[in-house]
């Protein structure tokens, strides 16, 4: 019996050794999860003193228009920023929702940044200046963030497994960022402009996008959200374009000539596969992928019109020299045969070549009326493909 009470005692405290053990681990791993979860909130709630202020002006062309703005930034918010947690950690089995929870850290502020509000507040007031449509006015935001510098040196490092992404405020602080960054940038501004904003990103890429929030019938991969390049100047809202697998950006516009292939092409959703979804807030809609979609099916209308009539064009011309080549040799006879006075045969030619020159004046009219209209629409294609 005594050896039984000692084994059955081993066994308890064997079991609640483990079921101690168990608790722990748990406990761990629910504080690393809500460590990180938490981590945005705590970090709104530090108040950090503003010292090292230093003036920054920003500049970016949108609709072939200049615009520039200016504020004041810290060098102790950078270095708060820049000192700040930018991994994500945990214990355990890895969290199902990690990335959700990861990309948060970066779409929060200190209470003592108001860098995204007052951006946001001059980019509204320099929109409503200029008479913008509160379309024009997202797209003016876009352009803004697309003109900041991509990094290409800290992109090559994180490509390499080696770099980390950096906040808003540093990004705007130095002047540069990579996609992640520019991208948190971007969402940023669009959910304090009111709007719903998500982020999208591309494993296989190794890219990140915006997505803002427009009709479902005309967004990218039916998901409710338009996509925003971020890296790259001159992308519109809804335009997907190849990215450079060296650099994790986008192929520059003057890199590639995009208005080459069918500008519709250009919103095509399957370039980049299908992205992981990331919602960051929810409200107003951008209304202004119709307008681009309907410019996107005008170009290429035109550009087919423009081809067609250049080649009739060219049929034409080809068709006037024959006939300038029939009237010469026509007239080389009639000098002959006024030279030797056979005026019956000269008298027959005359009448052939003065019906031949009344078709070639006619066809000259008709040809020089499609040049202009050649013209014209070629005129018009160029300052289409401008806009856009």
């Amino acid at each position: 019996m005594d050896i039984l009470r000692k084994i059955l005692r081993w066994i308890f405290r064997f079991v609640f050794f483990i079921a101690i053990l168990i608790a722990v681990l748990w406990a761990s791993v629910k504080y690393v999860t809500d460590h990180n979860q938490n981590l945005v909130e705590t970090q709104k709630e530090i108040a950090i003193t503003l010292e090292n202020p230093k003036k920054i002006k920003f500049e970016w062309q949108y609709n072939g228009k200049t615009y520039s703005i200016e504020e004041t930034f810290y060098g102790s918010l950078f270095n708060f920023y820049s000192t700040s947690p930018k991994a994500y950690t945990y214990q355990g089995e890895q969290p199902a929702n990690w990335e959700k929870d990861y990309y948060a850290m970066f779409l929060k502020r200190t209470k003592s940044d108001d860098s995204i509000s007052k951006i946001a507040v001059d980019i509204q007031n320099l929109g409503t200046q200029k008479k913008l449509s509160s379309d024009q006015i997202v797209e003016l935001a876009l352009a803004f963030v697309q003109s900041i510098p991509y990094d290409n040196a800290r992109a090559e490092k994180i490509l390499s497994g080696m770099g980390e992404t950096n906040y808003p405020y540093e990004t705007l602080y130095e002047g540069k960022g990579v996609c992640s960054d520019k991208s948190f940038l971007f969402a940023n501004l669009l959910s304090e402009m009111g709007y719903g904003a998500s982020l999208l990103a591309y494993d296989s890429e190794r890219h990140m996008a915006v997505g803002i929030q427009c009709p479902k019938e005309y967004s990218s991969y039916d998901s409710g959200y338009c996509y925003a390049e971020t890296t790259s100047s001159g992308f519109r809202i809804g335009m997907i374009p190849d990215i450079d697998p060296k650099e994790g950006s986008a192929v520059p516009m003057e890199k590639k000539n995009y208005s080459v292939e069918s500008e519709v092409s250009q919103f095509d959703a399957t370039k980049l596969g299908e992205p992981k979804v990331f919602s960051v807030s929810s409200g107003k809609t951008y209304e202004g992928i119709a307008t681009s979609l309907s410019l996107a099916k005008k170009i290429d209308t035109l550009n087919q019109e423009i081809n067609t009539l250049g080649k009739n064009l060219n049929a034409q011309k080809n068709d006037i020299a024959s006939d300038e080549n029939k009237l010469l040799e026509l007239e080389k006879k009639l000098k002959k045969l006024e030279k030797k006075g056979d005026y019956e045969e000269y008298n027959d030619i005359v009448d052939d070549y003065n019906d031949l020159l009344k078709k070639y004046k006619k066809k000259i009219k008709t040809y020089n009326e499609q040049v202009d209209s050649y013209n014209q629409k070629v005129n018009y294609y160029n300052s289409l493909v401008k806009s856009f």
